[in-house]
């Protein structure tokens, strides 16, 4: 007989409640919800009551069968504690300057087993972020030198040795700035300095070892790429995080994990204040067949939400995930038919779901989907390549989903045989360089992927970023029925590759070329085809030949030349050039899109016109075609995308940290807004947990 089960965030003793098969629970902390879960049977639904709950360890549900754990509205599993913002206290005697803002406050976190700042950027290691402050909810940002936009990046003392590209000796760079402000710091070393200190697309954080008298700042370690100057690059920008003096704003926070203690300004209003600790995952679900978590927030934790491992038809569903320090959620490649349908992830640290599944070698699909969710803000603190849906295996799948408020791409489509449909991806790589909102790369043996009916959108920034990017000779993908609008660079670019087909896509209102095509791998690529080869001999066998029976002669004769790309039946709708073509450093603009010019093996039937093609509104195509659009006069059969399956386009946050200022996007918060007023409410004391 199936049960209903009730489980009460409460500070009480387990308690049974019969009657009606119902059976009612009321736990304090991880041990006692845990044994609460065990005791449901499969089958069972598990209801968690409005309340949160926080964890210390991880929730582990494991080798379950057709279980549902419901939350109703208000039920929250968090990572974090609540602080009493009666334990704030003012400064007095610190070891701050004499400049400190009035509105700064002092806390004691020696009650709390805090999460220190680490180095954050690629490839170091991915990983918990430090212990964040959470004003109502909303993640604060560490302090700030400068306020507002980034200094430039144009006086390099020492470049020092890079993780990625070494160079002579393995000391530290060292930079040198012109304002009298950083001398002023007491304790300078509890600083840090973020930037992208060579190439744009690399993101870092980094302590500082020394502050100089003579205006120099000394890294504590070493970068990706050390330092170096570009002049005239945007891109290469540099703040200092961290310091106590810089708390100036609302929502800004000095954390000093050594001694334990942190200097804060809280937003005006604030209500509620946590630190989130955990940075295990909070909930685990392993070897599970048909379960469900439905209507369930996970919050305020330094590491992972949920991770699925192992499991079947396993779904998140109508969930909330936010202000975690790393990743919402994980499906790993043993896990077959799960997913996420209808959640809303924002406010992460390092990307939103890792979806990887299936086996690219015997070719098995893994079926795994993330479906009609909204996925926003999720890279606040690790930048590159940590994005809102990392593709992995063979045989997943992104549909109807919304992306936007990102700093980096929304999407890294790696493996085989994926399929990103009905997506809105807007206000994505707004802070970062030679990138793309859709990112495909690096590996001529991840073929069979499908990219159709998304709309991609408002992507308005000076740097050189995509909305679909195959990059580095990638290809094998199709791509049919997508509306690229509003970008200030091309919005695709076919980095090298050969068999990619876009076909039936719509190019309206940009500034620019519609398409950007290179034969790199011919120039200054030529490198690549090593790589290729290697990443090629991981997969190649039997059983990937006879699924791609066409690769068998894909290093016949020249591979580093683009072969059969086809770009036919699209419409290009109010838009500069048709091409832009790139031989070496000459760029070739063109509107000519029939023959085989561009790297373009095929282009037939495309049509360039400053006549709108049928939207009944231009300035917004979801809102539909007209009875009869134009274009079908002039491409018969056009494939026309069926706009109702994608979702519409949410609003901006205003004065998020995150838009205000291109390559401004450090580790930040949602806060703005004036000090007045927040003083006297500090006084008010607060209940506890």
């Amino acid at each position: 007989m199936l049960k209903r089960m009730t489980i009460l965030a409460a500070v009480a003793v387990l308690m049974i409640c019969p009657g009606a098969g119902a059976k009612e629970y009321r736990v304090k902390g991880l041990r006692s919800l845990q044994r609460a879960i065990m005791k449901a049977s499969d089958g069972d639904t598990v209801t968690l009551r409005k309340g949160v709950y926080r964890l210390d360890g991880t929730l582990l549900v494991e080798d379950r069968n057709a279980l549902v754990i419901r939350g109703e509205e208000g039920a929250c599993i968090s990572g974090g504690r609540r602080i009493p913002l009666w334990r704030l206290r003012r400064v007095r005697k610190t070891g701050i300057g004499e400049g400190v803002n009035p509105g700064v406050r002092k806390l004691d976190l020696r009650r709390y087993p805090i999460g220190p700042i680490v180095p954050k950027g690629d490839p170091h290691l991915t990983g918990p972020s430090w212990s964040e402050l959470f004003a109502d909810g909303v993640p604060m940002r560490l302090s700030e030198w400068p306020d507002g936009a980034p200094l430039p990046l144009d006086s390099v003392v020492t470049p020092g040795g890079g993780y990625i590209r070494p160079k002579e000796g393995d000391g530290f760079g060292v930079i040198a700035f012109r304002e009298d402000r950083p001398l002023e710091w007491e304790n300078p070393e509890l600083g840090w300095l973020w930037g992208c200190f060579r190439f744009g697309w690399t993101t870092e954080m980094t302590p500082i070892k020394h502050l100089g008298a003579d205006k120099t700042i000394e890294a504590g370690t070493q970068t990706n790429y050390g330092f170096g100057h570009k002049p005239g690059e945007q891109f290469q920008r540099w703040k200092v995080l961290n310091i106590p003096e810089e708390v100036t704003l609302p929502g800004e926070y000095s954390l000093d994990a050594a001694d334990k203690r942190c200097y804060l300004m809280l937003p005006k209003g604030t209500k509620r204040l946590e630190i989130s600790l955990m940075s295990d995952p909070l909930l685990v679900l392993r070897n599970c067949t048909g379960v469900v978590v439905s209507g369930l927030e996970f919050a305020c934790s330094r590491g992972d939400a949920v991770i699925m491992r192992s499991c079947r038809d396993t779904r998140l569903e109508g969930c909330s995930i936010h202000g975690m320090g790393h990743v919402a959620a994980k499906i790993d490649p043993a896990s077959r038919h799960c997913g996420l349908s209808g959640c809303d992830l924002y406010d992460l640290g390092a990307g939103a779901v890792e979806l990887a599944g299936g086996d690219r070698v015997n070719i098995v699909r893994g079926d795994n989907y993330i479906e009609n969710s909204r996925i926003h803000n999720f890279n606040r603190i690790e930048m590159q390549y940590r994005v809102g849906v990392t593709m992995s295996g063979l045989g997943n799948r992104i549909s109807g989903c919304e992306f936007y408020e990102s700093a980096t791409m929304a999407i890294l489509m790696l493996g085989n045989d994926q399929t990103v449909e009905y997506c809105n991806v807007h206000h994505v790589c707004m802070d970062i360089e030679d990138n793309g909102a859709l990112y495909h790369g690096r590996n001529p043996a991840q073929r069979g992927s499908v990219i159709r009916g998304n709309y991609f959108h408002d992507i308005e920034v000076p740097f050189n970023v995509r909305a679909c990017y195959h990059d580095d000779g990638s290809g094998a993908v199709e791509v049919y029925g997508n509306i690229f609008r509003n970008i200030t660079s091309p919005p695709v670019q076919m980095g090298g590759g050969s068999d990619i087909r876009y076909h039936d896509n719509i190019f309206m209102d940009l500034p620019c070329a519609a398409v950007k095509t290179d034969g790199r791998l011919k120039t200054w690529g030529a490198d690549r085809l090593i790589a290729h080869r290697d990443s090629v001999a991981l997969v190649d066998g039997p059983a990937f030949r006879a699924h791609y029976p066409e690769f068998a002669s894909y290093y016949e004769g020249d591979p580093a030349e683009p072969q059969r790309n086809e770009f036919i039946r699209n419409v290009l709708y109010n838009v500069k050039w048709a091409f832009e073509k790139v031989v070496w450093s000459d760029h070739i603009y063109n509107d000519d899109i029939s023959g085989s010019a561009n790297f373009i093996s095929r282009m037939e039937d495309n049509w360039k016109t400053d006549v709108n093609p049928g939207f009944i509104d231009p300035a917004d195509p979801l809102a539909g075609f007209t009875e009869h659009p134009a274009l079908l006069d002039v491409i018969p059969g056009f494939i026309l995308p069926d706009l109702s399956k994608i979702p519409p386009t949410s609003g901006i946050r205003e004065n998020d940290g995150l838009l205000g200022s291109y390559m401004g996007h450090s580790p930040a918060g949602g806060f703005s807004g004036q000090v007045d007023g927040v003083l006297d409410e500090l006084h008010t004391p607060a209940g506890l947990n």
